[in-house]
């Protein structure tokens, strides 16, 4: 009875034992997080940016020594995780000059610490996925020659897919938004970078408060001061964290140095030490690694650029102004001659006098022909000889006096009018239109602007139309005006056309059509002072509306037309007789010109 009762005992104890033993929970250990873009620093953002198209690709390796340690009473310190091997790959795409993405992954290449039976957790996993985390980077602000900063805020996720067992996973989603600022200060830049890290809050073990710390939100703080405009470069960084939930807090001190292989690849290398007790702050780190894709640092305002020690620069005084080439003691920057040795006093520039009239090459603005002072060492260019400048002369090619800018008195269409002032030089016009000469459709001698008939040749006594017909209309430059007792008849207290108007308003549309120079027309109806005045008015109205549409539907566009009843308003005769009250009684078609208002016509 005893034997298979010690037998079960015997294969079930490990199991149990196994079954009691604590286990950590799941949470992100690693705290090193890097700057993908890493235009300033490596691993602070000091809101500087990638030039839109431009990315860069970053592979780092690095070793945390004591990132996670347990402390019992009597017991001294006992290292969860001893010591922790990472591979963290990073990289930053800039979609325009103000907006970058970046993404990070670290892998966790091989982790230790020490046993169960000393810890009383399990062991973490040695290797797995740390949590991948994806960033929006936006540019609000760059530093120009006059001064500012540059800032940017961003925006970063991290995502649950890590491995748990290699302690690379939160228990959720964890956000950092972030603000980085930076200034440069000649060869140096400065950079705060402060972000807020939003995780799940948990404890991470069940020891109790003398066990692993709590993991949860927190304030990351981050400074950097780096050194640039040249291939090796050295950077100081400081990385803090402020506990938001009651977790203890941390800093590292990162100082390194990188070095620009070639435009295309940089590597780096970085070592420090942590102070705290949080967990994934080490005792010290080491990290090395490199970088592909556009790697070469921009200049900066009051920056050398690193492409002078890459021997690729291709404005040498303003990529390299503080670089003397020449030799001569005057830096690139303020040497007139960055090519040739030359003296301070003359800006770098030896002493010459090439064309031998007494003022030197550096200040003569034509070194190879003499000239006078007052024209800074070049000759009075006068190629007609006309004693004008060519400079101030209109016509260099050919002589004419000062008073004339330099250019001859011609009139070649006779019309008295010198060509400099002649809008239409080759064709005989009137001052009044600038030397053009007046628009003549048929060829009869009678300007468009008066001819009523403008496709039909006539004499200028029958308006402009031939000798069979008899207008019954001129054009006047404020009116079609009727003549040859042509007017327009409308049913007695009614708004009805009659029919003997016709051959009137034809003739309206006739001119209308031919002459699309005149934008509008006012149709004015008015009426003698029988009456009411609105009554008057109110028929007026519909009287010029009743013409309006004849003639739009004549063909004369509705825009160029518009009906107006003024009623008994403006008389052109006295009222006290009948002759003048049927003077009264008219219509009229008067021309808006442009910038006139049909209210305000004539």
């Amino acid at each position: 009875m005893f034997g298979p009762v010690a037998l079960v005992l015997f294969l079930a104890l490990p199991g149990m034992v196994a079954f009691a033993q604590p286990s950590l929970r799941g949470f992100e250990l690693e705290r090193l997080d890097l700057n993908p873009g890493a235009e300033g620093s490596l691993l602070v953002g000091m809101g500087e940016m990638l030039r839109a198209g431009q990315f860069r690709l970053s592979a780092v390796g690095h070793y945390s020594h004591n990132p996670l340690v347990i402390s019992r009473e009597g017991e001294g310190s006992t290292p969860i995780v001893g010591g922790r091997a990472t591979m963290h790959v990073a990289a930053a795409y800039a979609l325009t000059n103000r907006l970058q993405l970046g993404v990070q992954l670290p892998v966790v290449a091989l982790q230790r610490g020490e046993g169960t039976s000393r810890t009383g957790l399990t062991s973490p996993g040695s290797f797995g996925l740390g949590t991948p985390e994806v960033g929006l980077r936006l540019g609000l602000f760059d530093q120009n020659e006059k001064g500012g900063l540059d800032v940017a805020v961003e925006g970063a996720v991290g995502l649950p897919v890590g491995s748990v067992e290699g302690l690379g996973r939160d228990e959720g989603m964890r956000y950092m938004p972030r603000v980085m600022v930076g200034r440069r200060f000649g060869f140096i830049r400065a950079g705060l970078d402060v972000g807020l890290l939003v995780r799940p809050v948990a404890r991470i073990s069940e020891l109790g408060p003398a066990g692993v710390h709590d993991v949860g939100n927190e304030l990351r703080v981050g400074g950097a001061l780096v050194s640039t405009g040249r291939r090796l470069r050295y950077e100081f960084n400081v990385r803090g964290m402020i506990p938001l939930s009651g977790q203890f807090g941390s800093a590292e001190l990162l100082p390194g140095a990188r070095y620009l292989v070639n435009p295309s690849l940089e590597v780096f290398a970085l070592a420090g030490v942590g102070v705290g007790g949080a967990p994934g702050t080490p005792l010290f780190r080491v990290l090395a690694g490199g970088s592909f894709g556009d790697v070469t640092p921009r200049q900066g305002p009051g920056e050398t650029s690193v492409k002078c020690d890459l021997g690729t620069a291709v404005d040498q005084v303003k990529e390299c102004p503080d670089r003397d080439y020449d030799g001569d003691g005057v830096m690139n920057g303020v040497d007139s001659c960055w090519d040739k040795s030359g003296d301070v006093s003359r800006g770098g520039c030896p002493r010459a006098d090439t064309d031998t009239d007494g003022i030197e090459d550096s200040l003569d603005a034509c070194p190879t022909e003499p000239g006078d002072a007052a024209r800074q060492g070049c000759p009075m260019r006068d190629q007609d000889k006309d004693n004008v400048e060519d400079e101030q002369d209109s016509c260099p090619a050919e002589p004419g006096p000062a008073e004339n800018r330099g250019c001859p008195l011609k009139d070649r269409d006779k019309d008295g009018i010198e060509n400099d002032q002649d809008e239409c030089p080759d064709e005989p016009g009137p001052a009044e239109r600038k030397g053009c000469p007046e628009e003549d459709s048929d060829k009869d001698k009678v300007p468009n602007r008066i001819d009523v008939c403008a496709m039909e040749p006539g004499p200028e006594t029958n308006q402009g139309c031939p000798e069979h017909e008899v207008p019954l209309l001129s054009i006047e430059p404020r009116q079609l005006k009727l003549i040859n007792g042509a007017k327009v008849y409308f049913d007695p207290n009614g708004a009805r056309i009659q029919q003997r108007s016709f051959v009137v308003l034809d003739w309206v549309v006739k001119v209308m059509r031919e002459h699309p120079e005149i934008p509008r027309v006012v149709v004015g109806a008015h009426t003698d002072d029988r009456g009411f005045a609105d009554d008057l008015r109110r028929s007026s109205q519909q009287r010029a509306e009743e013409v309006r549409r004849y003639l739009i539907a004549k063909g004369v566009a509705s825009e160029r037309l518009v009906a107006r009843g003024y009623g008994p308003d403006r008389p052109v005769d006295s009222n006290a007789t009948s002759i003048g009250r049927e003077n009264n009684r008219r219509v009229d078609f008067k021309i808006i010109r442009n910038g006139e208002e049909a209210t305000d016509a004539p």
